[in-house]
């Protein structure tokens, strides 16, 4: 095999190689931003005790369970918004609060799983 066909078959394999691995590079940042976000979730729910604010809607106070159902905002670091229940850390917390009322409200605790209402009040919107 002559001289220049061997460069000219080791820069096409050094070329495709180059290529691949660029290829193979581009679909790893989905990949890695995803372990990121799920590293960040794992810390939110794992560790110290920590506090989260957000907005949201009283859809239901459920005095028997110490609960209240809101719509919530996004709380960043912790969950997308939707509606859920959390439980209240005093029953003095709700009381006064009408369905269909929006709210502030401070979130305490460890993770999504251990989440409580510390603090809860009316949010006067124009």
């Amino acid at each position: 095999m002559k001289l220049w066909r061997v460069v000219l078959l080791l820069n096409l394999a050094l070329g495709a190689g180059i290529l691949l691995g660029y290829l193979a590079w581009g679909r790893e940042i989905p990949r890695l931003e995803r372990a990121v976000e799920t590293a960040r979730e794992q810390s939110a729910t794992t560790g110290a005790e920590r506090t989260w604010s957000a907005r949201g809607v009283v859809r239901a106070v459920l005095t028997d369970l110490n609960v209240v159902v809101l719509t919530h905002e996004a709380v960043p670091g912790l969950m997308p918004s939707m509606t859920m229940g959390f439980k209240v850390h005093e029953p003095r917390l709700y009381q006064g609060l009408d369905i269909g009322a929006t709210v502030r409200f401070t979130l305490k605790g460890t993770g999504p799983s251990n989440l409580e209402i510390v603090t809860i009040a009316r949010e006067d919107r124009p």
